[in-house]
């Protein structure tokens, strides 16, 4: 079954059919319709605004974007690269699809739009390849709406895209050279890596084989070490993820960096010194 028809018999049963005429989903119809066969690129580039609205808004228009709606903005971030604004339009809508939208607490058999999207983009190991290119784009938005993407993905299949992740050539390096980007960028790398490498023992490997102990003590250092904040932080718990029962990178760090710049982080400045809950 291809993607369109599974989001489609997905989609057809929590509707109750496949045919369903609610609002949301035949406007969503149209704006899609726009998006793939318009002649103006200004009015293609609406369209996307449109749907990311929607999208963002409303569950139901989640679910409708859900049926039909991957597809055709996969086939803008493959097809329309050279258009900047419209791949930025299609990321961000990607996003809004894959977030939960808050709402009254409903049955706790309710379907979860967001995690049903989440779960059904998951399954595609094209799509993962295709975001993960998206990676050396020279555009920032470009690059931190694919790493939100990203991250959304394996918050809720942690398994499915580690295994995505693996089997795709330079998948991991073009992860870890976020950890170079700006600030934004690299702190949203720093939580996907977190994620990514959580009980993968494989992973944590090729993640330090590319350098991570020197990138992690690095930020680090620049966010003020046992000073710092939340950055720090998640520098520790990706440290962790990769040392904890992991006895090949504990004796790589023993044997290159040792383990003075860890200890470092406990060595704490005046005698006064006051503990937040976080330090």
């Amino acid at each position: 079954m291809d993607l369109a028809s599974r989001y489609k018999g997905v989609v057809g049963f929590v509707f109750g059919n496949e045919n369903s005429d609610s609002s949301e989903d035949s406007y969503v119809e149209r704006l899609l319709d726009r998006i793939s066969n318009g002649v103006l690129a200004e009015d293609r580039r609406t369209a996307i605004a449109e749907l990311q609205s929607i999208v963002a808004e409303s569950r139901a228009g989640q679910l409708a974007f859900g049926a039909m709606g991957f597809p055709v903005l996969m086939g803008v971030l493959k097809e329309e690269r050279d258009d900047v604004e419209m791949v930025r339009g299609a990321l961000e809508t990607l996003v809004s699809a894959l977030t939960p939208i808050g709402h009254v607490k409903g049955p706790t058999n309710e379907v979860q739009p967001a995690l049903m999207n989440t779960d059904l983009l998951s399954r595609e190991s094209e799509s993962i390849s295709l975001l993960l290119s998206l990676l050396s784009e020279e555009d920032f938005y470009v690059r931190y709406y694919t790493l939100q993407i990203l991250t959304a993905l394996l918050t809720n299949s942690p398994n499915r895209l580690q295994e995505a992740i693996l089997s795709i050539p330079r998948g991991i390096t073009r992860l870890m050279d976020m950890l170079m980007d700006r600030e934004v960028i690299r702190n949203e790398a720093l939580l996907l890596l977190t994620y990514l490498t959580h009980e993968a023992e494989e992973i944590q490997k090729i993640v330090v084989f590319e350098g991570a102990f020197e990138k992690i003590f690095s930020i680090m250092k620049e966010e003020g070490g046992s000073e710092g904040g939340v950055v720090v932080q998640d520098c520790l718990e990706l440290l962790n993820n990769l040392l904890r029962s992991n006895a090949s990178n504990q004796v790589l760090l023993r044997e290159t960096m040792g383990f003075d710049p860890l200890i470092s982080i406990l060595k704490l400045r005046g005698s006064s010194y006051s503990f937040t809950q976080q330090k």
